[in-house]
């Protein structure tokens, strides 16, 4: 009976010992085969999280690599969106002032000094003695070219004589006639043949307007109705001078000017 227990305990230890033998040596994760489609690769920058445990599985790795890079069918985010979350910078900032000239303008013009208006007038009319004499003091106004301007005209003077004439008949030979009509009932006259007034009858000139305007009644009177009464002057050329774009200081020496020179005559606004 002993040497039965003495036989199974060696038994027990023979088995033991054949187990521990037996025993797998350690996994080769390196020497394992991996199929290619469970292959995901991680990027170039990624770091594990000092936070997690050290040992992450690949698993867990995956997720991240997903996330950071946009999926295939999975649409990009709005250009515009992105645009508006960027910070602005420098170049960003003259291009919206670029996009807003009409504000920038605003405050060019604001820093700008105002203006003086220019100022116009005009002096005259002026016969020739008193036009040279504002041209000999025109100088010291100092004008550039083109701000002094002057216009002529001819004008016929007051304190004349005054003239009765007979328009001229549709044709010269009734004029004669009519000449020699009048001459024959007392009324002085002759053609005139000069060009201003060619084929008139010219009845006389006065020196007072009530004689004249008597000589005119006494013809109506007679039947020739006609008979005109006019006022002859000499004719004088009449010159207006014109000053444009004054400054302040050159209308102030304008106006010290005509007092002087013309008190009678005035400065006007050009109109």
């Amino acid at each position: 009976m002993k040497w039965f227990l003495v036989l199974v305990v060696v038994l027990n230890l023979l088995v033991a010992m054949y187990g521990s033998f037996k025993q797998r040596p350690p996994a080769d994760v390196r020497a394992q085969e991996v199929s290619p489609e469970l292959v995901k690769l991680l990027p170039a920058n990624w770091k594990p999280n000092t936070a997690s445990a050290p040992a992450a599985s690949a698993s867990a790795a995956e997720p991240l690599r997903e996330s950071s890079a946009p999926k295939a069918d999975q649409p990009a985010a709005p250009k515009k969106a992105l645009e508006a979350s960027a910070p602005k910078t420098p170049t960003a900032k003259a291009e919206a002032a670029k996009s807003e000239p009409g504000k920038a303008d605003a405050k060019s013009e604001a820093a700008k000094p105002a203006e003086t208006a220019a100022v116009c007038l005009q002096w005259g009319p002026l016969d020739e003695k008193l036009l040279a004499r504002v041209k000999g003091g025109v100088p010291q106004l100092k004008l550039k070219a083109g701000q002094m301007s002057e216009a002529s005209k001819e004008e016929t003077g007051g304190g004349g004589r005054f003239w009765v004439y007979y328009p001229p008949l549709a044709t010269q030979a009734e004029t004669s006639t009519l000449s020699s009509e009048l001459k024959g009932k007392g009324f002085d006259n002759y053609i005139v043949k000069s060009v201003d007034f060619k084929g008139h009858l010219s009845l006389g000139l006065f020196g007072k307007e009530e004689a004249a305007k008597g000589l005119a009644a006494r013809l109506k009177a007679a039947g020739y109705d006609k008979a005109l009464v006019q006022q002859k002057g000499q004719k004088a050329s009449k010159t207006t001078l014109s000053f444009k774009t004054l400054d302040a200081q050159q209308a102030d020496k304008l106006k010290a000017l005509q007092k002087r020179l013309t008190p009678g005559i005035g400065l006007k606004s050009c109109g």
